[in-house]
C-alpha cells in the first residue's frame, strides 16, 4: 500500500535517525541487606543499563565458572564506556558516603576508571566513545581507577588501593555510575557490584546470596520515608500496595516502640485501604517501627514480608535558629555576644569547650548592669532557654559566670515584662566536656526578644560577666513547611496550598495575593478553613503569589499566631502536548502509548499524506528537541492522491483554553531542507494558517509559532482535538513538532 511504502522510502532516507540509542533505565535485578549495621545495594555486573558502543567490542557478556549468572570480561583496546543507575533508597539508604566494591577475577591489577555522576571532583562523562583510555586524558587520573590491585583467581571481593575510586558521595534515590574501558584483558572477569555505606562492612559469597530480593508483591514507597525524622504525632502512615494485594483486607500493618515485635509480626492491624492513621497521638521524640505485610487473596492467601521501616516523632520543642545578639559590652573583638549563639565551643555531643574564644565575655570598664540580649526572626511561643555558663580554666578562680540574673521578654524590643523574679544560673566547672547545666522554663510567653541582666557572678570579685552558649526552645505554634515551598517555580495555577498545622491551631486563616505587603499587613483577602489545605486555586500564569497562614485559637492567648511570609510563582505556560509520554512499549502493554496510537495521522487513508513517528524503535525523534527528550517526527507527502497532511491530537478529557488567563497557542516546529507547502493548525476544526514566512519549514532550526486564542473563533472552554498539517500539491518532507503551550504573555522568540 501507498502509505507503508512512503514510510519504508522515509526509513532509507532518514536511516542514521533510527541508530539513536535506546532509552535506558535503573538495574530492575538487585538485591538488598543490611548487614554490619548498614545498607547494601547488590547487582550483577551483566544487568547494565548501557554500553557505548553496544556491542562486544569492549565488554562481552560471557559464562565463566563460579559466577552468579554471566560475567562481563573485557576485550580491545582502550574506548568503551558501561553504565549502571541504581536506586539506594531500595536498600533503605540515603545520599552521603558510600563504599564500592566488586567480585572479580583479575590477577593482574588491571584497573578501569570508574565515575559516579554528582560526585565531587570526579570528571564529566565524555560525549561518546571513543573514551578515554590512560591518566593522561582531561579530568581523569590514577585516582578514579578502579580495582587497581590482583585478585584471584577464584572469584575474590575487590576494590581499589586508594579510596578515591571506591569511595562515592552517592545522592538520594537513583545514581549512576561508568566505568570506561583502559585496556583490553579477557583475564579480567565482572560478577556481582556491590555499594554500602558501611565503611567497615566486606561483602562475602554468603551475604550476596543471602540479600533479599524485591517482590513484586512487597509494599513499598513509605509514607513517612524509611528513617524521617520530625514526624507529625497524628501521622498517617502510606505506602504503595504491593502487586497482588486485594482491596479488600490486603494488607496488615505492625506498629509498636519495639523493632524485636514488629519484626517478629506481633500484634497487627489488617486494612483495605493503602493507608492508617495511627488511632492515638505517638509520643514526641520517640523512635517508631513499622512494616506492611501484603497479603494475597485466595486460593494461597500469600503473606509477602514487608521491610521494616522507622521514624521518629517531632520533638515537643524546637531550638529557634535565626538570632542576633548584642550586649552591653564585650572585652575584645573575639570574646562577643554572638559567640553564646553560633555553637562555638560546642562538640557534636554539645559539651563546651574552655577556650576564651568560645565564649562572651564582658568588659569591667563597660556600662552597668551588664547585660546580653537575643532578637529572634519573629514572635516565637517560648519553652525553655539552656545556659552553658563560663567555663574556661579560670572560672573556679575568678567565677565570671552570670550567678543572679534577671529575665525579660519583648514582643517588639521596647516593651519588656519580667519573667518571674531573679533566676539563678548554674557555676561552670572550668573542665573541658561541659554540658549545660541551667534549664529556664519561659511559661511559653510569646516574645521576640530576651534579654539576660547579671546581678551577680560567681566570684564577687570584679564586675565583669561571662556565658558560654544559650540556646532558646520554642514550641511550634505557627504554621510551617508550606507546600509549595517558599520561592517555589512553575507551580500549577490550580495548586492547592497546604502546611505543617501550628500546634494548639482549631482554624486557620489563609492570606493570598499578589500584593506582598497586603499580605504582611493583613489586609489581603482571607479565607478561613478548617483543614491544613487551601484550594485548589485559580490563578493567571505567569503571576507571583504570597501568602501566609494565622493559626488560630480562641481559648489561648494570644489567639492568632502568623506564620512567615511565602511565596510562589505559577508556572508560565500549560502544556498541551510536550511529546515527553509516549513510549515504544508493545500494544499489548498497559502502559503502552506509541506516539502514532495517539497522533491520527494519515495511515491507511489515501486522501492524507501524512504519517508521524517512526518505523521501528524509538518512534519518537530524541536527537532533534526542543525542550525534554523527545519531539514528534511529521512526515508529508501531498501526491499520489493525497490532498493534504495531517495529524490529530484527540483530548480527551476536553481542555480548558481560557483557565489561568491563557491567550496564546504557542507551536514550536523544526525544518529540514527542501521543505514545501503551507503549515497549518486546527482547534476544533477552525483552521488557522501559518503568519510567518512560508520557507521557514524548510529552515533547521526551531521556530516559534504564537497564535491568538481569540483568532480561532471556536469556544474554547471545551477543546476536543487539535490538528497540525501542511497544504499544497505536491508539497512534502519532514518536520519536527514539539512543546504544544498555552501562554498568558507569550515569549520572546530565542535565537537558535
Amino acid at each position: 500500500m501507498f502509505h507503508q511504502s512512503f514510510k519504508q522510502i522515509l526509513l532509507c532516507i532518514f536511516v542514521a535517525l533510527l541508530l539513536i540509542t535506546m532509552p535506558v533505565y535503573a538495574v530492575k535485578n538487585y538485591k538488598f541487606s543490611n548487614y554490619g549495621g548498614g545498607h547494601q545495594i547488590w547487582f550483577e555486573a551483566e544487568d547494565y543499563d548501557e554500553r557505548d558502543p553496544d556491542t562486544d567490542e569492549y565488554f562481552p557478556v560471557v559464562d565463566e565458572f563460579g559466577a552468579f549468572g554471566k560475567a562481563i570480561t573485557r576485550t580491545g583496546v582502550a574506548g568503551g564506556m558501561i553504565r549502571w543507575t541504581f536506586d539506594i533508597s531500595k536498600a533503605g539508604g540515603k545520599g552521603g558516603t558510600w563504599y564500592f566494591w566488586g567480585r572479580v577475577i583479575n590477577p593482574n591489577g588491571s584497573s578501569d576508571f570508574m565515575i559516579v555522576e554528582g560526585h565531587p571532583g570526579d570528571p564529566t562523562l565524555p560525549a561518546g566513545p571513543p573514551y578515554p583510555g590512560t591518566p593522561t586524558a582531561p579530568g581523569f587520573n590514577d585516582t578514579d581507577r578502579l580495582f587497581f590491585q590482583d585478585a584471584g583467581p577464584p572469584w575474590t571481593w575487590s576494590r581499589a588501593d586508594h579510596a578515591e575510586a571506591h569511595t562515592k558521595q552517592l545522592q538520594d534515590g537513583e545514581n549512576t555510575m561508568y566505568i570506561l574501558h583502559r585496556r583490553g584483558n579477557n583475564t579480567v572477569f565482572w560478577d556481582v557490584f556491590m555499594w554500602t555505606d558501611s565503611p567497615d562492612y566486606v561483602p562475602n559469597y554468603a551475604d550476596y546470596n543471602n540479600a533479599e530480593r524485591p517482590s513484586a508483591g512487597a509494599a513499598t514507597n513509605p509514607g513517612p520515608a524509611n528513617e524521617a525524622t520530625d514526624v507529625p504525632r497524628d501521622v498517617v502512615l502510606s505506602w504503595t500496595p504491593g502487586a497482588y494485594a486485594p482491596p479488600t483486607n490486603g494488607h496488615k500493618v505492625y506498629l509498636s516502640e519495639s523493632f524485636n515485635d514488629v519484626n517478629e509480626g506481633i500484634g497487627g492491624i489488617t486494612q483495605s485501604a493503602a493507608s492508617y492513621a495511627v488511632p492515638q497521638r505517638l509520643d514526641f521524640n520517640k523512635t517508631y517501627y513499622w512494616r506492611v505485610d501484603e497479603v494475597n487473596g485466595p486460593p494461597d492467601f500469600t503473606v509477602y514480608k514487608g521491610e521494616v521501616w522507622q521514624f521518629t516523632v517531632e520533638p515537643f520543642a524546637y531550638p529557634i535558629e535565626n538570632i542576633i545578639a548584642t550586649a552591653s559590652s564585650q572585652l575584645s573583638e573575639d570574646t562577643g555576644p554572638q559567640k553564646t549563639i553560633d555553637g562555638s565551643g560546642l562538640d557534636e555531643n554539645d559539651l563546651h569547650s574552655i577556650e576564651e574564644a568560645d565564649i562572651w565575655l564582658s568588659s569591667m570598664t563597660g556600662a552597668q548592669p551588664t547585660w546580653i540580649q537575643y532578637e529572634f526572626d519573629r514572635v516565637y511561643k517560648l519553652h525553655q532557654m539552656w545556659i552553658w555558663n563560663h567555663n574556661t580554666p579560670v572560672e573556679p578562680v575568678f567565677g565570671f559566670g552570670i550567678k543572679d540574673a534577671t529575665i525579660e521578654y519583648s514582643v517588639d524590643g521596647v516593651n519588656w515584662t519580667t519573667l518571674g523574679t531573679t533566676h539563678e544560673f548554674t557555676r561552670a566547672p572550668g573542665a573541658a566536656g561541659y554540658a549545660a547545666n541551667t534549664t529556664i522554663g519561659l511559661s511559653d510567653v510569646a516574645a521576640k526578644c530576651v534579654k539576660i541582666t547579671a546581678n551577680s557572678n560567681w566570684g564577687g570579685i570584679v564586675p565583669q560577666y561571662s556565658l558560654s552558649e544559650v540556646r532558646f526552645f520554642y514550641i511550634p505554634v505557627n504554621a510551617r513547611k508550606p507546600y509549595p515551598d517558599s520561592g517555589a517555580t512553575d507551580v500549577y495555577p490550580d495548586v492547592v496550598l497546604s502546611w505543617r498545622v501550628g500546634r494548639e491551631a482549631v482554624t486557620h486563616d489563609v492570606y493570598v495575593s499578589t500584593d506582598e505587603q497586603a499580605v504582611i499587613d493583613g489586609t489581603a483577602p482571607v479565607a478561613t478553613v478548617a483543614e491544613s489545605t487551601y484550594g485548589p486555586l485559580s490563578l493567571d500564569l505567569g503571576i507571583t503569589h504570597y501568602w501566609k497562614i494565622n493559626e488560630v485559637n480562641e481559648a489561648e492567648t494570644p489567639a492568632a499566631w502568623e506564620s512567615n511570609i511565602w511565596s510562589f510563582t505559577v508556572a508560565d505556560f500549560i502544556a498541551v502536548d510536550d511529546f515527553e509520554s509516549y513510549n515504544d512499549l508493545d500494544p499489548g502493554d498497559p502502559e503502552s502509548k506509541r506516539i502514532f496510537n495517539v497522533w491520527i495521522d494519515g495511515y491507511e487513508v489515501p486522501t492524507n499524506g501524512c504519517l508521524v513517528g517512526y518505523e521501528n524503535p524509538p518512534f519518537c525523534e530524541r536527537t532533534i528537541v526542543h525542550g525534554g527528550e523527545q519531539s514528534m517526527p511529521f512526515f508529508y507527502a501531498n501526491t499520489g492522491g493525497a490532498a493534504y497532511s495531517e495529524a490529530e491530537l484527540p483530548l480527551s478529557p476536553p481542555q480548558n483554553w481560557t483557565q489561568a488567563g491563557a491567550a496564546t497557542l504557542v507551536w514550536y516546529f523544526h525544518g529540514t531542507e527542501g521543505n514545501t507547502g503551507q503549515l497549518y493548525v486546527k482547534v476544533d476544526g477552525s483552521k488557522v494558517v501559518y503568519d510567518g514566512d512560508t520557507g521557514d519549514i524548510a529552515k533547521v532550526e526551531w521556530k516559534q509559532w504564537n497564535i491568538d486564542l481569540a483568532s480561532l473563533g471556536v469556544g474554547l472552554q471545551n477543546v476536543t482535538k487539535l490538528g497540525i498539517g501542511i497544504d499544497g500539491s505536491g508539497a512534502s518532507g519532514t518536520l519536527y513538532f514539539d512543546d504544544i503551550r498555552l501562554y498568558r504573555l507569550a515569549p520572546q522568540p530565542q535565537a537558535n
